[in-house]
């Protein structure tokens, strides 16, 4: 990808750019924006309980280290960006638990590959964020900023209530079905979900091998893009574009152009609920009627079981990932764990292998589903974050996982009780550049 392609990215700085320029100009410090982070994190956290661990005099002691090395600030590019990290990624200064009992108090031997590369960039470490127990279905204590009463959404729980609530500007987070996108829905912040590999999961907890991926959260595409470009691979960093429809350099969208966006209906489309469907299509017509590329796409058929498919690889990769550890403690593993572990456990191998070779027929046709668009809009989840501790639905994203797309959800609509409902964008296999050009436009065209 050029990088004319990726400038719409970071063409307006996000909250989090403006403390790094803010920090890089001379007008504040490291320890300054610590200390009024960690004043935020005191005035919500006893209501939002998004942290599994902070230590205040560390990240006071990391503000004034990064302080004291402004000599070397050209080669930091996050220096002074607060960052949280999900408690499901090893951090060696603070203990890392997964959210399960099982790991109460454990300590890594290191850091994961993404904060050894946060820390070199200069991001501060803001602690631990709230995961649901390993990344699964049985919630944590965390709450929705927008309502304590409802869910912030799962797993990735902690990261997106504390940037919505203003306690972080950015954290980091997972998806194996809907981790990243459900919760940044429920609390109406970006989420972003690269294309599977392209941020190295090193010393991230493993439940599902061909699923996991780490992701970003935060409160603007700018600063999504900005700490991507920190953490991505080696191979996400120079792969092209695969769009046939996308255009490169001075015609990126949102530079040269509108984006092409594509409107899906997938098989799912009517488990939404109605006060869903209808926000989405009204923002379809808007979209069309300011002059945006907008085109609706049809699904090939076989896209029909792709839900079910994801269903059965993410229960027997965790059964193969948790089944022994879990065996040996039972009375701390929850009964969703353990009930999905029993799924897992008892699902054939040829379902299994049938459910990947469905993937990898569906991935083959993706050139044709992205020919001559950007990126594809679909739902993000079925309706506003539901009362209670339940995290929600992922019907909407278990397809995209599995077919390892990159995928964001964007803080633009609203529900009936005016809570926020993220728009889901997809892209193809590989190009999260465009994906991230089409949101930052998108994102751009909403606010003007």
């Amino acid at each position: 990808m050029s990088e004319a392609n990726r400038q719409p990215c970071h063409a307006a700085a996000g909250p989090g750019l403006a403390l790094v320029d803010a920090v890089a100009a001379g007008r504040t410090t490291v320890a300054e924006i610590a200390e009024k982070q960690l004043r935020s994190i005191q005035e919500r956290e006893d209501q939002i309980h998004a942290f599994a661990r902070l230590d205040p005099d560390a990240v006071r002691a990391a503000a004034h280290a990064l302080d004291h090395d402004a000599p070397n600030a050209a080669g930091r590019p996050l220096r002074g960006l607060p960052v949280g990290i999900k408690d499901l990624i090893d951090t060696a200064d603070l203990p890392t638990e997964y959210g399960s009992r099982l790991f109460g108090g454990h300590r890594p031997a290191g850091d994961a590959a993404v904060v050894r590369k946060l820390r070199a960039a200069g991001a501060l470490i803001t602690g631990k964020t709230v995961t649901t127990e390993f990344a699964l279905f049985d919630p944590g204590p965390t709450r929705n900023p927008h309502d304590p009463r409802r869910t912030p959404g799962g797993s990735s729980s902690g990261s997106a209530a504390a940037v919505a609530a203003g306690m972080l500007p950015v954290a980091l987070g997972t998806q194996t079905a809907g981790s990243i996108v459900r919760p940044a829905s429920f609390c109406g912040v970006v989420g972003f979900k690269p294309t599977f590999g392209g941020i190295d999961r090193t010393g991230v907890f493993s439940i599902s091998e061909t699923l996991d991926t780490v992701g970003i959260l935060s409160r603007s595409v700018a600063d999504t893009a900005a700490v991507f470009d920190v953490l991505r691979s080696e191979r996400s960093a120079h792969d092209a574009p695969r769009v046939p429809g996308a255009a490169t350099g001075s015609e990126a969208p949102g530079v040269g152009r509108p984006p092409r966006i594509g409107f899906a209906r997938p098989i799912e489309w009517d488990q939404a609920d109605g006060s869903t469907r209808t926000a989405l299509e009204e923002f379809a017509d808007r979209l069309s009627d300011s002059g945006m590329d907008l085109v609706p796409v049809t699904l090939p058929a076989a896209y029909d079981g792709l839900t079910a498919a994801q269903k059965t690889v993410m229960d027997v990769e965790v059964s193969r990932s948790l089944g022994a550890l879990c065996a040996k403690e039972p009375a701390l593993v929850s009964d969703s764990l353990r009930e999905l572990l029993q799924r897992g456990g008892r699902t054939p191998a040829a379902e299994y292998a049938q459910a990947h070779d469905l993937a990898a027929r569906c991935r083959a046709m993706l050139p044709t589903v992205f020919d001559g668009i950007d990126a594809l809009m679909v739902p993000a989840v079925v309706g506003e974050a539901p009362l209670g501790t339940a995290t929600g639905d992922p019907v909407f994203c278990r397809s995209w996982t599995l077919l390892h797309c990159p995928v964001m959800s964007l803080p633009l609509l609203q529900g009936p009780s005016g809570l926020p409902l993220g728009v889901q964008l997809v892209g193809d296999l590989h190009d999260d550049d465009t994906l991230l050009a089409t949101a930052s436009a998108l994102m751009a065209w909403e606010t003007s």
